[in-house]
């Protein structure tokens, strides 16, 4: 009966991205991502937990990907291991970057140069060499080290939820934002659907930036110039702000 379960859980997913493709096919949303569909990446991982680019070009994901293993403490007998990917050419090539003897999924990250930080639940770990070799910096709570080398990490911090727009109301679930730009992600009157709303002013004035099918992936906002995300079904997807 184990043996059959990872089959069980692999048609299941199947099925489930099925009918999550065909209710997005039947909606007409507004979206206006530019969609890299790059190679290199394998299939059957999940790389929307992190993001980060330090240009256009030169950036990483993050997130975890489920290996079986009989001999497991986890119920399921599935182990969650690490996953990093790094592209130099805005999302047409990614190259995986090893993270050994480590599990539990991707949280943070963040990229300079050669250097790599990463949050691993409440590790924190640093590569000078792009991933080749790992040090351990630092081993505490979780949030506290999200805040201490993850600042751009914090868009779920939202002191005012509630947002209106055309006599519209909503409710704010993340934010980005850099200098004069601020890109927020909202609930509103449809389910499963996110929407974005954009200030070039410091929020003097907003506008209506577009609209998709909900999700949880992670974005990055890249100065006051590109949203970034990663979307298993799309690739890389950058949205253009200026």
């Amino acid at each position: 009966m184990r043996q059959d379960y990872p089959k069980k859980m692999q048609m299941r997913n199947i099925i489930f991205l099925f009918l999550i493709s065909t209710l997005i096919s039947c909606n007409n949303y507004n979206s206006k991502w530019v969609e890299i569909k790059g190679i290199g990446i394998s299939e059957g991982e999940t790389l929307t937990n992190a993001i980060y680019f330090q240009d256009s070009l030169k950036g990483i994901i993050g997130g975890y990907k489920l290996v079986e293993n009989e001999n497991s403490k986890n119920y399921d007998k599935l182990d969650i291991f690490p996953v990093l990917y790094l592209t130099k050419n805005g999302g047409k090539d990614w190259t995986l970057i090893n993270i050994e003897n480590v599990q539990n999924e991707v949280d943070n990250v963040f990229l300079s140069g050669n250097s790599i930080i990463c949050q691993i639940d409440s590790a924190v770990l640093k590569s000078n060499d792009l991933g080749l070799t790992w040090n351990l910096i630092e081993k505490s709570n979780y949030k506290d080290l999200s805040q201490k080398y993850f600042p751009n990490s914090n868009q779920y911090n939202i002191s005012n939820p509630k947002f209106e727009f055309d006599n519209k109301k909503y409710d704010i679930k993340e934010s980005y934002k850099y200098k004069n730009v601020e890109v927020i992600v909202c609930y509103g009157e449809e389910s499963l659907t996110n929407y974005y709303f954009i200030t070039k002013n410091n929020g003097k004035k907003w506008e209506f930036l577009q609209d998709e099918f909900g999700s949880n992936k992670k974005k990055y906002l890249l100065k006051d110039e590109y949203l970034i995300a990663f979307d298993a079904q799309y690739g890389l997807q950058k949205l253009k702000l200026k």
